[in-house]
This record gives structure tokens, C-alpha cells and sequence, in this order.
């Protein structure tokens, strides 16, 4: 029979099982949805390392919050417990590794101060230190993971508000992002049939293979990229299956994105992931639910993709865009792109933004809101909006028109 030791009310007790293993018991608060009774048990045939083990966990939980003391958390060990208790079974592991590198610059700025001690003052510091190094966007990270973490402190009753609702948040220096002008993206696309100059590669990248079948796909991919506004993981993603007519309409159906996870990262069950082969590559839902969406495209287009992974022998649920069968990467498109922008003679701008020219076009065209929103996966025309650039040329257009509407009043009142 197990032996039991009477321990001060909420400390947990201690006994003895009957295989002589000594076991020390912590009481902590009741779980918040089931509001059933939690303790943790700390066994060994020690009864010292069981001890050990019980006063470890309980400074830890004291430390972290769980166990309620005299003294709020210090900031470390609250956004410690907050990354790994509130965020990494909620969120995408890349999410995860962004608020990390968040984390990581608040500890070293206001890691060793007490999350009731936190003042305004100290949300200033945080700006100041982070962007001694970094963008003003960073610090502004920094600032919103900060008020995430300390949101969830106060819910979990540490302290009793925010102090980031106190603080205005760091400004952020805008830099605008540059898009092709209309006729350039067929401009660069063609080049991609031609045979680039070589880059000066970094220590340990390969050359890029320069085949007739590269150029041809990369042709592709910018046709992809202009002619859809897909984000570059899901262009990545893309399947044969994912080409689908709807009431006759030759359609993308968006459905998935490829995501690289470090090694070891924890994939949620929740988020429906299927790794490629043995790799660390991941094919995972859009960023968001508004992200799998229909996109309709050319017939032209259609055909052609149709027609890659048919001659390629591409399954249904294969990748139609490979390099040596391998999923891509980023800097391998970075680097194809830049070629193909030198053999055009075109200015440098980033993939991205054929996003934004596509999502530029649509407007010019006069689709409506909600069809810009639906094609471009966006939950908010605002957040559209902040992929539409307007040339003075095509604002003219509008602007001409209202100059003849009131010449033609003007005419027409004389008359």
C-alpha cells in the first residue's frame, strides 16, 4: 500500500508506491475549460531527485506564471510560457519561427523586467533598441508580438492591463513597392526563352541548369505569375489537379502552398499537411481560408499548363513546377527572375511585385471590390488595395473623363 505524507493545503503531498519509488505531487490551478483538478507527479527511487524534480517544476511554473506568487513574471519566462502554451499549437510552424525572432528581440530588450513593472517608457526602449539594427517594421513586430503576449497575460489574470494600449506604436518608414509598367512583364517573359548571362553566385550556390526545358518552364511560371497574382508558395504548389474548368471556364483552383519547416519543427495535426517525398518541403493550405479560392485564367494559359504536365508525365497530384524533380526555392526563382530581368533590360524588381501588377490590373479593368478581394485571396479590400498601384496615365484616364463630363454642362448650359 502506498504510503501518504500530509503537505501544507496546495502544495501537492508526497507517497511512497509500493515498489518503494518515492513520488512527490504538485497541485496546480484547475484546467480553465474542464475546470477539472490538474497535478503533476514527480517520481524516483531517490526521494531527493524526486525533490528535485518537484521544486524545479515549481519554480518554473512560479517563474511562468502558472503558480501565482507575490511577484508578476519576469518578461522572459512569460513570453517563454506565451510561445509555447498560447502560440506553437495554434499557429503555422513558419508563424512560429517569426514570433521566435520577435521574442528574441524583446527578451534583449525587456527581458528582465517584470510584466507588472512594464511602463510606456519601456515600450519606447523597445523601439529604440530594435531599431538600432533593424527596419522600423521589425520594431513594429516586435511591438505587436509584445502586445499579443502581455493580452494573453492579462487574460490569464497576471496583471491587470496592457500597458502596450497605453503606448502608440512605432511608425513605419513606407517604401513603396515598384511594378512593372503595362508591356513589360511580356517583355520579360520572352526573355525567359533566351539564354541569360550568368549571376555571380554566393560561396556554395550551384550554377543555375540552363537547358532548353529550364527557360521553357520558367516562360511558365512568369505567364503564372502575371497572369494570376498567386502568391510564389502557391505557384510553387501548383498540381495538375488544380486546373479545373467552372461552368466552362478554364480556372486555378488555389487550394495549396509549399512551405520549407526547419528541421525538427512540430507540424499541428490540425493543419493538414502533406511532406514532399522525404524532404522539408510541406504542401499546406493557403495562409489564410480566403486563400483557397477559383482563379479564372486565359485558355491559352490553361492549355499550356495542361499541356506541361502532360508531357512530363506529371501525376494529378504532382508538382508542375520542379528543378532536377526537386520542389523550388525561393532563391532559385530569386536568381532566374533577376536574369531574365538583366536579358529584358528591364529595372529590377522583386517577384512579388507581379502580385501587385496583377492586382493593379484588375482595378484598371473596373472589377468590382468583392471581385478583387475573391481573386486575390484577400479578407479585406483594404489589404487589395495595398497591392494596386495607379499610374498617373490611368488616373488620367478617370480625370479626363470628369474634365469632359463638366465641359459637355458647360456646352450644354450655353446652349
Amino acid at each position: 500500500m502506498a504510503v501518504k505524507r500530509k503537505r501544507t493545503k496546495g502544495s501537492g503531498g508526497i507517497y511512497t508506491r509500493p515498489n518503494g519509488m518515492t513520488v512527490y505531487v504538485l497541485e496546480l490551478p484547475n484546467d480553465p475549460v474542464t475546470g477539472k483538478r490538474v497535478r503533476k507527479s514527480f517520481a524516483s527511487n531517490d526521494p531527493q531527485k524526486a525533490k528535485q524534480k518537484w521544486l524545479d517544476a515549481r519554480d518554473k511554473y512560479i517563474r511562468t506564471g502558472v503558480l501565482k506568487s507575490a511577484d508578476t513574471p519576469y518578461l522572459k519566462d512569460w513570453l517563454e510560457r506565451w510561445l509555447t502554451e498560447y502560440k506553437a499549437p495554434h499557429v503555422k510552424p513558419r508563424v512560429l519561427e517569426t514570433y521566435r525572432s520577435d521574442v528574441k528581440l524583446i527578451d534583449a530588450s525587456l527581458g528582465a523586467v517584470r510584466i507588472g513593472d512594464l511602463t510606456v517608457r519601456h515600450i519606447a526602449k523597445l523601439e529604440k533598441d530594435v531599431t538600432k539594427d533593424h527596419s522600423s517594421k521589425t520594431a513594429l513586430n516586435a511591438y505587436r508580438r509584445l502586445k499579443n503576449a502581455l493580452a494573453d497575460a492579462v487574460d490569464a489574470d497576471l496583471v491587470d492591463r496592457n500597458i502596450c494600449d497605453k503606448a502608440d506604436p512605432p511608425r513605419v518608414a513606407v517604401n513603396p513597392t515598384v511594378i512593372l509598367e503595362a508591356g513589360q512583364p511580356g517583355r520579360l517573359i520572352e526573355s525567359a526563352a533566351e539564354k541569360p548571362e550568368t549571376v555571380k553566385l554566393k560561396r556554395g550556390q550551384h550554377p543555375f541548369p540552363d537547358s532548353d526545358e529550364d527557360r521553357a518552364m520558367w516562360l511558365l511560371m512568369w505567364r503564372v505569375a502575371f497572369e494570376t497574382g498567386m502568391r510564389q508558395g502557391e505557384r510553387f504548389a501548383l498540381t495538375p489537379a488544380d486546373l479545373v474548368t467552372v461552368d466552362g471556364t478554364p480556372t486555378i483552383h488555389v487550394r495549396h502552398e509549399l512551405q520549407r519547416y526547419k528541421k525538427g519543427s512540430v507540424i499541428p495535426s490540425w493543419l493538414n499537411a502533406t511532406q514532399i517525398g522525404s524532404s522539408s518541403v510541406w504542401m499546406v493550405p493557403p495562409k489564410s481560408e480566403r486563400g483557397q479560392r477559383l482563379v479564372p485564367v486565359s485558355k491559352a494559359l490553361w492549355d499550356d499548363l495542361r499541356a506541361w504536365g502532360s508531357d512530363h508525365n506529371i501525376p494529378d497530384g504532382g508538382l508542375i513546377f520542379t528543378r532536377k524533380s526537386q520542389p523550388l526555392t525561393n532563391p532559385v526563382e530569386r536568381r532566374r527572375w533577376i536574369m531574365a530581368l538583366k536579358a529584358a533590360g528591364l529595372p529590377y524588381v522583386t517577384i512579388r511585385s507581379a502580385r501587385h501588377y496583377f492586382a493593379t490590373q484588375l482595378a484598371i479593368a473596373g472589377a468590382s471590390e468583392d471581385a478583387r478581394k475573391s481573386i486575390m485571396g484577400h479578407a479585406e479590400i483594404s489589404t487589395t488595395a495595398g497591392y494596386t498601384h495607379w499610374s498617373p496615365k490611368a488616373l488620367a484616364e478617370f480625370t479626363g473623363r470628369t474634365v469632359l463630363s463638366v465641359e459637355g454642362m458647360i456646352s450644354s448650359e450655353s446652349a
